[in-house]
């Protein structure tokens, strides 16, 4: 009998000390939880305080930590030199992109003028063909009075004939200029 009072005292004990104190505990943190209280973080700076429990789990961390903060100034530094490089291709496909605009320009305008020089080959060798037609001592008159380029682009359409009478028929100095840029 003496042993069934000791096993109904730890009975007792459980039943009515342990086991309600368990349930308060949990309802405690449960409680603690939705109060907005960070109950683990409370217990680990408590049982620190300890000197049988050892700080590993701190060290660790930090550990973790810097080689983590290590990683990311590497990633950083890598993104860096990404955008540097993507800016400096960005700035050289920006110059080709002027260059070929100019092109485009040019070739736009060289188009322009192909377009009107068939226009004006015509209207020039007109121009020539009235000339030749006339007497070469009134086409000597006309040509003296162009400047030394249009008188050049004339004459050099002409035959060499014509050229050679309206030459004869102009100011020595002047022939003198006109044939000296015509062998130009």
């Amino acid at each position: 009998m003496s042993e069934n009072k000791k096993t109904n005292k730890l009975q007792m004990f459980f039943m009515v000390v342990f086991i309600p104190a368990i349930f308060a505990i949990i309802l405690a943190l449960v409680l603690l939880y939705y109060m907005g209280i960070n109950v683990s973080e409370n217990v680990q700076q408590a049982f620190s305080a300890l000197p049988f429990i050892d700080s590993e789990v701190e060290d660790e961390d930090e550990s973790s930590m810097e080689e983590r903060f290590v990683q990311l100034e590497h990633e950083n530094e890598n993104y860096l030199t990404q955008i540097e490089q993507l800016e400096y291709e960005l700035s050289m496909k920006d110059e080709e992109i002027n260059q070929l605009q100019l092109e485009i320009e040019s070739l736009i305008q060289i188009e322009e003028s192909e377009e009107e020089s068939p226009n004006e080959r015509t209207g020039v060798n007109d121009v020539v063909q009235t000339i030749e037609n006339m007497t070469a001592s009134r086409a000597a008159n006309i040509i003296s009075e162009l400047s030394d380029e249009e008188a050049v682009m004339y004459l050099r359409l002409m035959s060499v004939d014509t050229r050679s009478q309206i030459l004869s028929r102009m100011d020595a100095e002047r022939a003198a200029e006109i044939i000296s840029d015509l062998s130009n």
